[in-house]
């Protein structure tokens, strides 16, 4: 015996069995699931979160009952290494950390010199086509007075009249060049946005009729700061939490050599 307690194997098992009677001792048995009683709020917080009130006992139990298989099964999956090599729990995995790691950002308002920057440097994202506000009246060649309809008529808003009480349709719409060219004579609307917004009506001659035309007004491009408004500062405080989020994951990647077989 006494040399028995003088072999190193011998401690070594000692050692081992010490190690694993304080485990059991202070962490429980690797197969015992403990119900907490953070484990049982949350259970009666999400189910009053979908009900819209508390369970009843019965309905809690059968909850628990449900969590409890659901944890016995899961670690039993990860003990059999189910997980390895399964791109939908990687990507669970992965996207939690990704979440953990946003957690960790603080949030907070950008100033004005910050949003017109960012402004500035993702303009494309907020460019909008432009849209030709403008009114027309046709005369038609095939009429034997067209001509000197498309006087008078002009003369007329000259005077001051407003061009609705003069017995003629006034036509218009508020479009991008690209519809124009799809909606009236394809001439008038080349001329159209070549005309100044807010300036008096013009003639326009095509081949088909004579116009009066004018564009009231011109919209489009990249919008402002203030015009934009809540959905900036929503789109600046996205980028800046996921620009700080990988650079906290990163620091994880760091830790890790990547390799690639040949």
């Amino acid at each position: 015996m006494s040399k028995l307690l003088r072999e190193p194997v011998f401690h070594f098992f000692v050692a081992g069995a010490m190690l694993f009677l304080a485990h059991r001792l202070f962490v429980g048995a690797p197969r015992t699931v403990t119900v907490t009683r953070a484990v049982r709020s949350n259970l009666a917080r999400q189910f009053q979160d979908v009900n819209g009130r508390q369970p009843t006992a019965e309905e809690l139990a059968s909850d628990v009952h449900k969590w409890q298989t659901d944890e016995a099964l899961s670690r039993e999956a990860l003990r059999e290494h189910l997980d390895r090599d399964d791109p939908g729990i990687r990507t669970i995995l992965a996207d939690k950390m990704r979440l953990r790691a946003s957690f960790e950002v603080p949030k907070r308002q950008p100033t004005d010199a910050e949003l017109d920057a960012w402004l500035a440097q993702h303009k494309d994202r907020y460019q909008m086509p432009d849209r030709y506000d403008f009114e027309f009246v046709a005369f038609p060649k095939t009429a034997p007075r067209a001509r000197e309809d498309l006087e008078s008529f002009q003369r007329a808003l000259e005077a001051g009249k407003p061009p609705a009480s003069l017995g003629r349709p006034v036509m218009g719409g508020n479009l991008t060049a690209a519809d124009l060219k799809d909606r009236i004579d394809p001439a008038l609307a080349a001329r159209i946005v070549q005309l100044p917004p807010g300036g008096p009506w013009q003639r326009v001659e095509t081949s088909q009729a004579f116009y009066l035309a004018r564009l009231k007004a011109m919209a489009g491009g990249v919008p402002t700061r203030q015009q934009l408004g809540e959905r900036l500062v929503e789109d600046w405080q996205r980028s800046t939490v996921q620009e700080a989020t990988d650079r906290i994951l990163q620091k994880t990647l760091d830790r890790y050599h990547f390799q690639v077989e040949p």
